[in-house]
Protein backbone atom coordinates (compact mmCIF):
# COMPACT_ATOMS: atom_id res chain seq x y z
CA UNK A 1 0.00 0.00 0.00
CA UNK A 2 2.74 2.61 1.21
CA UNK A 3 4.40 1.71 -2.02
CA UNK A 4 1.49 3.31 -3.96
CA UNK A 5 2.12 6.48 -2.95
CA UNK A 6 6.03 6.30 -2.27
CA UNK A 7 7.35 7.70 -5.90
CA UNK A 8 5.45 10.83 -5.82
CA UNK A 9 6.90 11.63 -1.73
CA UNK A 10 10.37 10.68 -2.88
CA UNK A 11 10.48 13.54 -5.74
CA UNK A 12 9.57 15.72 -2.42
CA UNK A 13 12.14 14.38 -0.42
CA UNK A 14 14.47 17.37 0.15
CA UNK A 15 16.47 17.96 3.29
CA UNK A 16 15.15 20.67 5.53
CA UNK A 17 18.68 22.88 5.86
CA UNK A 18 20.00 23.48 9.49
CA UNK A 19 18.48 26.54 10.91
CA UNK A 20 19.93 26.27 14.24
CA UNK A 21 22.22 24.00 16.10
CA UNK A 22 19.47 21.80 17.28
CA UNK A 23 18.87 20.85 14.01
CA UNK A 24 20.21 18.38 12.02
CA UNK A 25 22.70 19.34 9.22
CA UNK A 26 21.43 18.89 5.71
CA UNK A 27 24.33 16.25 4.93
CA UNK A 28 22.77 14.08 7.89
CA UNK A 29 19.97 13.19 5.93
CA UNK A 30 21.79 12.65 2.44
CA UNK A 31 22.72 8.75 3.50
CA UNK A 32 19.04 8.38 5.17
CA UNK A 33 17.29 9.67 1.72
CA UNK A 34 19.67 7.33 -0.68
CA UNK A 35 18.94 4.15 1.40
CA UNK A 36 15.53 4.77 1.10
CA UNK A 37 15.50 5.77 -2.57
CA UNK A 38 16.68 2.28 -2.55
CA UNK A 39 14.35 0.36 -0.74
CA UNK A 40 16.82 -0.37 2.11
CA UNK A 41 14.89 0.64 4.84
CA UNK A 42 16.28 -0.98 8.10
CA UNK A 43 19.42 0.27 7.73
CA UNK A 44 17.95 4.10 6.97
CA UNK A 45 15.88 3.74 9.93
CA UNK A 46 18.97 2.46 12.17
CA UNK A 47 20.73 5.93 11.05
CA UNK A 48 17.14 7.83 12.12
CA UNK A 49 17.15 6.24 15.42
CA UNK A 50 21.42 7.43 15.87
CA UNK A 51 20.51 10.68 14.94
CA UNK A 52 17.03 11.05 17.07
CA UNK A 53 19.00 10.69 19.86
CA UNK A 54 20.93 13.61 19.19
CA UNK A 55 17.89 15.62 18.34
CA UNK A 56 14.68 13.98 19.50
CA UNK A 57 12.20 16.54 18.49
CA UNK A 58 13.28 17.28 14.94
CA UNK A 59 10.17 16.54 12.69
CA UNK A 60 11.53 15.20 9.25
CA UNK A 61 12.90 12.18 11.13
CA UNK A 62 9.62 11.79 12.57
CA UNK A 63 8.61 11.77 9.07
CA UNK A 64 11.39 9.50 7.83
CA UNK A 65 11.17 7.28 10.48
CA UNK A 66 7.18 6.95 9.40
CA UNK A 67 8.33 6.34 5.90
CA UNK A 68 10.50 3.25 6.98
CA UNK A 69 8.43 1.32 9.73
CA UNK A 70 5.61 1.40 7.03
CA UNK A 71 7.57 -0.48 4.73
CA UNK A 72 9.62 -2.97 7.36
CA UNK A 73 7.49 -6.40 8.54
CA UNK A 74 6.19 -6.28 11.37
CA UNK A 75 6.20 -2.53 12.03
CA UNK A 76 3.73 -0.88 10.23
CA UNK A 77 1.46 -0.39 13.62
CA UNK A 78 4.77 1.43 14.93
CA UNK A 79 4.80 4.04 12.31
CA UNK A 80 1.49 5.74 13.29
CA UNK A 81 3.35 7.39 16.55
CA UNK A 82 6.00 8.92 14.37
CA UNK A 83 3.55 10.14 11.73
CA UNK A 84 1.43 11.70 14.02
CA UNK A 85 4.14 13.78 15.45
CA UNK A 86 5.40 14.36 12.30
CA UNK A 87 1.88 15.88 11.08
CA UNK A 88 1.33 17.79 14.69
CA UNK A 89 4.17 19.89 13.50
CA UNK A 90 3.61 20.40 10.03
CA UNK A 91 0.01 20.51 10.33
CA UNK A 92 -2.64 19.41 7.86
CA UNK A 93 -1.78 21.26 4.02
CA UNK A 94 -0.24 24.56 3.70
CA UNK A 95 1.36 26.29 0.07
CA UNK A 96 4.38 24.83 -0.48
CA UNK A 97 4.95 22.84 2.70
CA UNK A 98 5.60 19.47 1.13
CA UNK A 99 6.63 17.77 4.39
CA UNK A 100 3.08 18.37 5.60
CA UNK A 101 1.15 16.13 2.60
CA UNK A 102 3.37 13.77 3.08
CA UNK A 103 3.01 13.64 6.73
CA UNK A 104 -0.59 13.63 6.18
CA UNK A 105 -0.65 11.07 4.04
CA UNK A 106 1.47 8.54 5.10
CA UNK A 107 -0.22 8.82 8.18
CA UNK A 108 -3.57 7.93 6.67
CA UNK A 109 -1.80 4.98 4.65
CA UNK A 110 -0.69 3.67 8.67
CA UNK A 111 -4.52 3.81 9.75
CA UNK A 112 -5.57 2.02 6.44
CA UNK A 113 -3.20 -0.60 7.07
CA UNK A 114 -3.72 -0.98 10.54
CA UNK A 115 -7.56 -1.03 9.98
CA UNK A 116 -8.53 2.02 11.60
CA UNK A 117 -10.62 2.75 8.28
CA UNK A 118 -12.56 5.10 9.24
CA UNK A 119 -9.83 7.61 10.67
CA UNK A 120 -7.88 7.33 7.07
CA UNK A 121 -11.06 7.96 5.42
CA UNK A 122 -11.50 11.26 7.33
CA UNK A 123 -7.77 12.44 6.86
CA UNK A 124 -7.64 10.74 2.91
CA UNK A 125 -11.25 12.97 2.67
CA UNK A 126 -9.48 16.26 4.09
CA UNK A 127 -6.64 16.17 2.05
CA UNK A 128 -8.80 16.12 -1.22
CA UNK A 129 -10.67 18.93 -0.33
CA UNK A 130 -6.71 20.65 0.14
CA UNK A 131 -4.40 19.70 -2.00
CA UNK A 132 -4.06 21.89 -5.21
CA UNK A 133 -5.77 20.13 -8.01
CA UNK A 134 -2.45 20.18 -9.62
CA UNK A 135 -1.32 17.20 -8.65
CA UNK A 136 -3.37 14.92 -10.93
CA UNK A 137 -1.92 12.19 -10.12
CA UNK A 138 -1.74 12.09 -6.12
CA UNK A 139 -5.36 13.46 -6.40
CA UNK A 140 -6.32 10.26 -8.69
CA UNK A 141 -4.64 7.96 -5.75
CA UNK A 142 -6.18 9.81 -2.98
CA UNK A 143 -9.79 8.98 -4.60
CA UNK A 144 -8.49 5.38 -4.65
CA UNK A 145 -7.75 4.72 -1.76
CA UNK A 146 -10.57 6.73 -0.48
CA UNK A 147 -12.80 4.36 -2.21
CA UNK A 148 -10.60 1.62 -0.69
CA UNK A 149 -11.96 2.51 2.94
CA UNK A 150 -14.92 3.14 1.69
CA UNK A 151 -15.09 -1.04 0.39
CA UNK A 152 -13.19 -1.85 3.75
CA UNK A 153 -15.84 -0.53 6.09
CA UNK A 154 -18.58 -2.18 4.30
CA UNK A 155 -16.77 -5.34 4.16
CA UNK A 156 -16.10 -5.05 7.54
CA UNK A 157 -19.92 -5.45 8.39
CA UNK A 158 -20.45 -9.06 6.67
CA UNK A 159 -17.34 -11.00 7.67
CA UNK A 160 -17.11 -14.74 5.63
CA UNK A 161 -16.93 -17.69 8.30
CA UNK A 162 -13.95 -19.31 7.82
CA UNK A 163 -10.64 -21.40 9.47
CA UNK A 164 -7.15 -20.29 8.56
CA UNK A 165 -4.23 -21.76 9.20
CA UNK A 166 -0.29 -20.94 9.07
CA UNK A 167 1.47 -24.07 7.06
CA UNK A 168 3.86 -23.67 9.33
CA UNK A 169 7.87 -24.06 9.59
CA UNK A 170 8.17 -26.83 7.13
CA UNK A 171 7.06 -23.99 4.59
CA UNK A 172 7.26 -20.29 5.41
CA UNK A 173 10.53 -19.05 6.42
CA UNK A 174 10.96 -15.26 7.60
CA UNK A 175 11.65 -14.88 3.59
CA UNK A 176 9.03 -14.60 0.87
CA UNK A 177 6.58 -17.50 0.79
CA UNK A 178 4.06 -17.43 -2.30
CA UNK A 179 2.03 -18.58 -4.96
CA UNK A 180 1.43 -22.07 -4.02
CA UNK A 181 -0.22 -24.63 -6.14
CA UNK A 182 -1.56 -27.62 -5.60
CA UNK A 183 -2.25 -30.95 -7.12
CA UNK A 184 -5.61 -32.07 -6.87
CA UNK A 185 -5.19 -35.07 -4.54
CA UNK A 186 -2.89 -32.20 -1.94
CA UNK A 187 -0.09 -34.68 -1.85
CA UNK A 188 2.88 -31.86 -3.27
CA UNK A 189 2.85 -28.36 -3.02
CA UNK A 190 4.82 -26.08 -5.00
CA UNK A 191 5.46 -22.07 -4.23
CA UNK A 192 8.08 -19.48 -4.71
CA UNK A 193 10.43 -18.07 -2.32
CA UNK A 194 13.29 -15.35 -2.27
CA UNK A 195 15.58 -16.93 0.17
CA UNK A 196 18.40 -18.02 -0.95
CA UNK A 197 18.83 -20.48 -3.93
CA UNK A 198 20.50 -20.90 -7.09
CA UNK A 199 21.42 -17.65 -7.46
CA UNK A 200 24.11 -15.48 -4.89
CA UNK A 201 23.14 -11.99 -5.84
CA UNK A 202 20.74 -10.51 -3.38
CA UNK A 203 19.16 -7.10 -2.56
CA UNK A 204 20.12 -6.69 1.00
CA UNK A 205 18.39 -9.55 2.80
CA UNK A 206 16.43 -10.95 -0.28
CA UNK A 207 17.54 -13.30 -3.16
CA UNK A 208 16.08 -13.58 -6.60
CA UNK A 209 13.00 -16.02 -6.19
CA UNK A 210 13.12 -19.80 -6.71
CA UNK A 211 10.55 -22.58 -6.66
CA UNK A 212 10.59 -24.94 -3.51
CA UNK A 213 8.50 -27.62 -3.26
CA UNK A 214 6.86 -29.94 -0.26
CA UNK A 215 5.81 -33.69 0.19
CA UNK A 216 2.32 -34.60 2.72
CA UNK A 217 3.52 -37.43 4.55
CA UNK A 218 1.69 -38.94 7.21
CA UNK A 219 -0.12 -36.23 8.08
CA UNK A 220 2.65 -33.20 7.84
CA UNK A 221 4.47 -31.02 5.10
CA UNK A 222 8.20 -32.30 4.60
CA UNK A 223 10.27 -30.15 4.87
CA UNK A 224 10.46 -27.92 1.83
CA UNK A 225 13.42 -28.07 -0.99
CA UNK A 226 14.68 -26.40 -3.69
CA UNK A 227 12.74 -27.59 -7.14
CA UNK A 228 15.70 -28.15 -8.97
CA UNK A 229 17.92 -26.47 -11.35
CA UNK A 230 15.63 -27.79 -14.15
CA UNK A 231 13.47 -24.83 -13.67
CA UNK A 232 15.01 -22.79 -11.47
CA UNK A 233 17.94 -20.46 -13.10
CA UNK A 234 19.83 -16.97 -11.65
CA UNK A 235 17.23 -14.93 -12.63
CA UNK A 236 13.39 -14.83 -10.62
CA UNK A 237 11.49 -17.99 -11.04
CA UNK A 238 7.60 -18.82 -9.80
CA UNK A 239 4.96 -20.86 -9.64
CA UNK A 240 1.88 -20.27 -11.74
CA UNK A 241 -0.32 -23.08 -12.24
CA UNK A 242 0.12 -27.29 -11.39
CA UNK A 243 -1.97 -29.89 -13.36
CA UNK A 244 -4.43 -31.69 -11.01
CA UNK A 245 -1.85 -35.30 -11.23
CA UNK A 246 0.94 -32.58 -10.58
CA UNK A 247 3.19 -33.39 -13.85
CA UNK A 248 2.56 -30.44 -15.51
CA UNK A 249 3.37 -26.67 -14.40
CA UNK A 250 2.94 -23.21 -15.54
CA UNK A 251 5.88 -21.12 -14.29
CA UNK A 252 6.91 -17.45 -14.56
CA UNK A 253 10.21 -16.51 -15.36
CA UNK A 254 12.13 -12.61 -15.50
CA UNK A 255 14.10 -12.76 -18.45
CA UNK A 256 13.98 -8.81 -18.67
CA UNK A 257 10.28 -8.52 -19.83
CA UNK A 258 8.87 -11.52 -17.99
CA UNK A 259 7.65 -14.47 -19.72
CA UNK A 260 4.91 -17.72 -19.17
CA UNK A 261 7.22 -21.50 -19.37
CA UNK A 262 5.59 -24.99 -19.32
CA UNK A 263 7.53 -27.99 -17.13
CA UNK A 264 7.10 -31.70 -16.86
CA UNK A 265 7.32 -33.77 -14.58
CA UNK A 266 9.00 -37.01 -15.03
CA UNK A 267 10.83 -40.15 -13.26
CA UNK A 268 11.11 -38.15 -9.96
CA UNK A 269 12.22 -34.60 -11.48
CA UNK A 270 11.42 -31.58 -13.34
CA UNK A 271 12.48 -31.75 -16.96
CA UNK A 272 13.69 -28.24 -18.42
CA UNK A 273 11.08 -25.38 -18.57
CA UNK A 274 10.02 -24.56 -21.93
CA UNK A 275 9.11 -20.95 -23.11
CA UNK A 276 5.50 -20.97 -24.27
CA UNK A 277 5.11 -19.79 -28.35
CA UNK A 278 3.22 -16.37 -28.84
CA UNK A 279 0.70 -15.25 -28.96
CA UNK A 280 1.21 -16.14 -25.25
CA UNK A 281 4.28 -14.46 -24.55
CA UNK A 282 4.67 -11.31 -26.41
CA UNK A 283 7.72 -8.55 -26.20
CA UNK A 284 5.33 -7.56 -23.15
CA UNK A 285 5.27 -8.97 -19.57
CA UNK A 286 3.54 -12.48 -18.87
CA UNK A 287 3.46 -12.35 -15.31
CA UNK A 288 1.02 -15.47 -14.41
CA UNK A 289 -0.78 -18.05 -16.03
CA UNK A 290 -3.32 -20.63 -15.00
CA UNK A 291 -3.84 -23.77 -17.29
CA UNK A 292 -7.13 -25.24 -16.95
CA UNK A 293 -7.74 -29.01 -15.29
CA UNK A 294 -7.91 -30.56 -18.92
CA UNK A 295 -5.02 -28.60 -19.71
CA UNK A 296 -7.06 -26.93 -23.07
CA UNK A 297 -7.49 -23.40 -21.97
CA UNK A 298 -5.09 -21.09 -20.39
CA UNK A 299 -5.91 -17.40 -18.65
CA UNK A 300 -2.74 -15.46 -17.93
CA UNK A 301 -2.18 -12.05 -17.22
CA UNK A 302 -0.18 -9.60 -19.18
CA UNK A 303 0.55 -6.05 -19.76
CA UNK A 304 0.66 -5.96 -24.10
CA UNK A 305 -1.05 -2.65 -25.78
CA UNK A 306 -5.10 -3.26 -25.81
CA UNK A 307 -6.04 -4.10 -22.94
CA UNK A 308 -8.21 -2.29 -20.52
CA UNK A 309 -5.76 -1.08 -17.97
CA UNK A 310 -2.19 -1.93 -16.57
CA UNK A 311 -2.32 -5.98 -16.44
CA UNK A 312 -5.45 -7.72 -17.62
CA UNK A 313 -5.95 -11.48 -17.94
CA UNK A 314 -6.26 -12.95 -21.31
CA UNK A 315 -8.16 -15.77 -21.95
CA UNK A 316 -6.39 -18.57 -25.28
CA UNK A 317 -7.67 -22.46 -25.91
CA UNK A 318 -5.62 -25.19 -27.64
CA UNK A 319 -6.40 -25.83 -30.91
CA UNK A 320 -6.89 -29.82 -31.72
CA UNK A 321 -3.29 -30.28 -33.32
CA UNK A 322 -1.81 -29.27 -30.13
CA UNK A 323 -1.21 -25.27 -31.14
CA UNK A 324 -2.76 -22.25 -29.03
CA UNK A 325 -5.47 -20.56 -30.65
CA UNK A 326 -6.10 -16.46 -30.60
CA UNK A 327 -5.66 -14.51 -27.65
CA UNK A 328 -8.91 -12.86 -26.20
CA UNK A 329 -9.33 -10.31 -23.53
CA UNK A 330 -11.86 -10.96 -20.52
CA UNK A 331 -14.45 -8.15 -20.24
CA UNK A 332 -14.83 -5.63 -18.07
CA UNK A 333 -16.71 -7.99 -15.78
CA UNK A 334 -12.90 -8.75 -14.40
CA UNK A 335 -10.61 -6.67 -15.81
CA UNK A 336 -10.20 -2.88 -15.15
CA UNK A 337 -8.49 0.07 -15.52
CA UNK A 338 -6.17 -1.02 -12.40
CA UNK A 339 -3.93 -4.07 -12.62
CA UNK A 340 -5.46 -7.86 -12.33
CA UNK A 341 -2.96 -11.16 -11.25
CA UNK A 342 -3.13 -14.58 -10.40
CA UNK A 343 -6.07 -16.37 -12.42
CA UNK A 344 -7.03 -19.61 -11.29
CA UNK A 345 -9.66 -21.59 -12.77
CA UNK A 346 -12.14 -23.70 -10.60
CA UNK A 347 -11.42 -27.16 -11.73
CA UNK A 348 -15.12 -27.89 -13.21
CA UNK A 349 -13.99 -24.72 -15.29
CA UNK A 350 -17.18 -22.44 -13.65
CA UNK A 351 -15.29 -19.78 -11.80
CA UNK A 352 -12.72 -17.94 -12.02
CA UNK A 353 -10.65 -16.86 -8.94
CA UNK A 354 -8.54 -13.59 -9.39
CA UNK A 355 -6.78 -10.62 -7.49
CA UNK A 356 -7.17 -6.89 -8.63
CA UNK A 357 -6.95 -3.47 -7.40
CA UNK A 358 -9.97 -2.81 -9.08
CA UNK A 359 -13.75 -3.36 -8.19
CA UNK A 360 -14.53 -3.15 -4.70
CA UNK A 361 -10.91 -3.44 -3.65
CA UNK A 362 -10.83 -2.85 0.14
CA UNK A 363 -6.64 -2.04 -0.25
CA UNK A 364 -4.13 -3.09 -2.81
CA UNK A 365 -5.03 -6.62 -4.30
CA UNK A 366 -8.01 -8.45 -3.24
CA UNK A 367 -9.34 -11.76 -4.31
CA UNK A 368 -12.28 -12.27 -6.21
CA UNK A 369 -14.11 -14.55 -8.13
CA UNK A 370 -16.35 -14.42 -11.50
CA UNK A 371 -19.07 -17.11 -12.48
CA UNK A 372 -19.10 -18.52 -16.13
CA UNK A 373 -22.96 -18.58 -16.80
CA UNK A 374 -24.58 -20.93 -20.08
CA UNK A 375 -23.94 -17.74 -22.44
CA UNK A 376 -20.31 -18.19 -21.96
CA UNK A 377 -20.32 -14.85 -20.23
CA UNK A 378 -18.36 -14.27 -16.95
CA UNK A 379 -20.55 -12.18 -14.82
CA UNK A 380 -19.39 -9.46 -12.56
CA UNK A 381 -16.76 -10.00 -10.01
CA UNK A 382 -17.40 -10.66 -6.35
CA UNK A 383 -15.25 -9.83 -3.83
CA UNK A 384 -14.58 -13.27 -1.41
CA UNK A 385 -14.78 -11.47 1.46
CA UNK A 386 -13.48 -9.87 4.75
CA UNK A 387 -11.12 -10.66 6.64
CA UNK A 388 -10.01 -13.09 3.87
CA UNK A 389 -9.05 -9.80 2.12
CA UNK A 390 -7.40 -7.50 4.15
CA UNK A 391 -6.05 -3.79 3.84
CA UNK A 392 -2.87 -5.06 1.93
CA UNK A 393 -2.17 -7.42 -1.35
CA UNK A 394 -4.03 -10.41 -0.32
CA UNK A 395 -3.86 -12.85 -3.64
CA UNK A 396 -2.73 -16.43 -5.18
CA UNK A 397 -5.86 -17.98 -4.21
CA UNK A 398 -5.70 -21.92 -5.15
CA UNK A 399 -9.20 -23.43 -4.21
CA UNK A 400 -9.05 -27.26 -3.56
CA UNK A 401 -11.53 -29.27 -6.08
CA UNK A 402 -14.97 -29.20 -3.61
CA UNK A 403 -13.81 -25.85 -2.90
CA UNK A 404 -14.04 -25.62 1.36
CA UNK A 405 -10.07 -25.47 1.32
CA UNK A 406 -7.91 -22.91 -0.10
CA UNK A 407 -3.80 -22.28 -0.29
CA UNK A 408 -4.03 -18.78 0.34
CA UNK A 409 -0.77 -16.47 0.76
CA UNK A 410 -0.87 -13.28 2.26
CA UNK A 411 1.17 -11.30 4.31
CA UNK A 412 -0.64 -10.86 7.78
CA UNK A 413 -0.19 -10.50 10.92
CA UNK A 414 1.55 -13.72 13.07
CA UNK A 415 3.57 -15.14 10.34
CA UNK A 416 6.73 -16.03 10.14
CA UNK A 417 7.83 -12.94 8.28
CA UNK A 418 6.82 -11.01 5.70
CA UNK A 419 4.37 -13.42 3.18
CA UNK A 420 3.34 -16.47 3.96
CA UNK A 421 1.01 -19.58 3.11
CA UNK A 422 -2.06 -20.01 4.76
CA UNK A 423 -4.62 -22.57 4.29
CA UNK A 424 -8.14 -21.82 4.72
CA UNK A 425 -10.87 -23.71 5.76
CA UNK A 426 -14.75 -22.92 5.13
CA UNK A 427 -17.87 -24.56 7.00
CA UNK A 428 -18.96 -27.55 4.89
CA UNK A 429 -22.45 -26.61 4.52
CA UNK A 430 -22.76 -27.92 1.04
CA UNK A 431 -22.23 -32.14 0.61
CA UNK A 432 -22.02 -31.27 -3.12
CA UNK A 433 -18.43 -31.34 -4.39
CA UNK A 434 -16.18 -32.61 -6.64
CA UNK A 435 -14.37 -35.41 -6.25
CA UNK A 436 -10.42 -36.44 -7.67
CA UNK A 437 -10.53 -39.86 -9.56
CA UNK A 438 -7.40 -41.21 -10.69
CA UNK A 439 -6.30 -44.83 -12.02
CA UNK A 440 -3.53 -46.11 -14.48
CA UNK A 441 -3.96 -47.94 -18.16
CA UNK A 442 -1.52 -50.28 -18.86
CA UNK A 443 -1.41 -52.84 -22.06
CA UNK A 444 -0.53 -56.30 -21.73
CA UNK A 445 3.10 -55.44 -22.52
CA UNK A 446 3.25 -53.77 -19.46
CA UNK A 447 3.32 -50.34 -20.54
CA UNK A 448 1.50 -47.33 -20.40
CA UNK A 449 -1.96 -46.88 -22.66
CA UNK A 450 -0.27 -43.66 -24.16
CA UNK A 451 -2.96 -43.62 -26.93
CA UNK A 452 -5.90 -44.45 -24.82
CA UNK A 453 -8.58 -41.92 -25.19
CA UNK A 454 -10.75 -41.45 -21.71
CA UNK A 455 -14.72 -40.40 -22.30
CA UNK A 456 -16.85 -39.81 -19.15
CA UNK A 457 -20.75 -39.57 -19.91
CA UNK A 458 -23.18 -38.70 -16.95
CA UNK A 459 -25.22 -42.42 -17.07
CA UNK A 460 -28.28 -41.50 -17.45
CA UNK A 461 -28.61 -38.14 -19.19
CA UNK A 462 -25.92 -39.78 -21.29
CA UNK A 463 -24.29 -35.90 -21.51
CA UNK A 464 -20.56 -35.52 -22.13
CA UNK A 465 -18.57 -34.59 -19.49
CA UNK A 466 -15.24 -34.31 -21.21
CA UNK A 467 -12.64 -36.05 -22.68
CA UNK A 468 -9.23 -37.53 -21.08
CA UNK A 469 -5.85 -38.99 -21.84
CA UNK A 470 -3.23 -40.57 -19.76
CA UNK A 471 0.26 -39.92 -19.19
CA UNK A 472 2.70 -41.02 -21.51
CA UNK A 473 5.25 -41.78 -19.27
CA UNK A 474 3.21 -43.56 -16.78
CA UNK A 475 -0.36 -44.53 -17.88
CA UNK A 476 -1.73 -42.21 -14.98
CA UNK A 477 -4.82 -40.41 -15.57
CA UNK A 478 -6.73 -38.07 -13.24
CA UNK A 479 -10.20 -37.05 -13.69
CA UNK A 480 -12.00 -33.77 -11.41
CA UNK A 481 -16.13 -35.09 -11.58
CA UNK A 482 -18.71 -33.99 -9.69
CA UNK A 483 -20.46 -35.70 -6.78
CA UNK A 484 -23.41 -37.64 -6.50
CA UNK A 485 -24.01 -38.51 -10.01
CA UNK A 486 -23.14 -41.84 -11.49
CA UNK A 487 -20.99 -42.05 -14.87
CA UNK A 488 -19.87 -44.21 -17.58
CA UNK A 489 -16.54 -43.84 -18.26
CA UNK A 490 -15.32 -45.52 -21.99
CA UNK A 491 -11.60 -46.28 -23.03
CA UNK A 492 -11.13 -46.67 -26.25
CA UNK A 493 -7.26 -47.63 -27.64
CA UNK A 494 -6.43 -47.96 -31.27
CA UNK A 495 -6.23 -51.27 -32.14
CA UNK A 496 -6.86 -52.42 -28.60
CA UNK A 497 -10.31 -53.61 -27.48
CA UNK A 498 -12.79 -50.81 -25.92
CA UNK A 499 -13.33 -50.91 -22.33
CA UNK A 500 -16.93 -48.89 -20.55
CA UNK A 501 -17.46 -49.12 -16.67
CA UNK A 502 -19.90 -46.87 -14.40
CA UNK A 503 -18.44 -44.78 -11.34
CA UNK A 504 -20.58 -43.95 -8.68
CA UNK A 505 -19.76 -40.97 -6.90
CA UNK A 506 -22.22 -39.90 -3.80
CA UNK A 507 -22.60 -36.87 -2.21
CA UNK A 508 -20.05 -36.41 0.51
CA UNK A 509 -18.34 -33.83 1.81
CA UNK A 510 -14.94 -35.24 3.05
CA UNK A 511 -12.88 -35.03 -0.28
CA UNK A 512 -11.40 -32.48 0.98
CA UNK A 513 -8.86 -34.96 2.60
CA UNK A 514 -5.32 -35.77 1.28
CA UNK A 515 -6.63 -39.35 1.44
CA UNK A 516 -10.25 -39.64 0.19
CA UNK A 517 -9.30 -39.44 -3.41
CA UNK A 518 -10.93 -42.27 -5.38
CA UNK A 519 -8.54 -44.45 -7.16
CA UNK A 520 -9.65 -46.71 -9.52
CA UNK A 521 -8.06 -50.41 -10.03
CA UNK A 522 -5.16 -50.46 -13.07
CA UNK A 523 -6.77 -51.72 -15.83
CA UNK A 524 -4.81 -53.77 -18.86
CA UNK A 525 -6.21 -52.79 -22.52
CA UNK A 526 -6.43 -55.98 -24.87
CA UNK A 527 -5.98 -56.28 -27.66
Amino acid sequence: MIKKFLPIFLCLLVSIPAIADKKPRKKDFIQIENLIQIDNFTQANEHIQTLQRKYPDDPYLYLLEGICLLNIDGKIAQAITPLKSAKAHYGLYQRRNEKALQANILLAQAFHLNERFEDALSLLTQLRDTVPTKYKDLHQQLILHINYCNNAIELKKHPVDFRISNLGQAINTEYDEHSPIISGDEGTLLFTSNRRGFSTSSSYTLYPEDIYSSKWREGAWLPSVNAGATINSNNYDATCSLSPDGHTMIIYRNNGQGDLYIAEYDKEKWGSAQKLPKPINSNHEESHGSLSADGNTLLFTSNRPGGLGKKDIYMAQRLPNGTWGKVSLLSNTVNTPLNEESPFLSYDGKTLYFASEGHNSMGGYDIFKSEHDDKGQWQPAVNIGYPINTAGDDLFFIPTPDGQRVYFASDRKGGYGRTDIYIIEFPKTDERSLALVSGFLFTEEGQPAATAEITIHEAVSGTLVGTYKPREQNGKYTLILPTGIRYRMTIRTPGLSTITREIELPYRNNYISRDAAVYLEPMVLKK
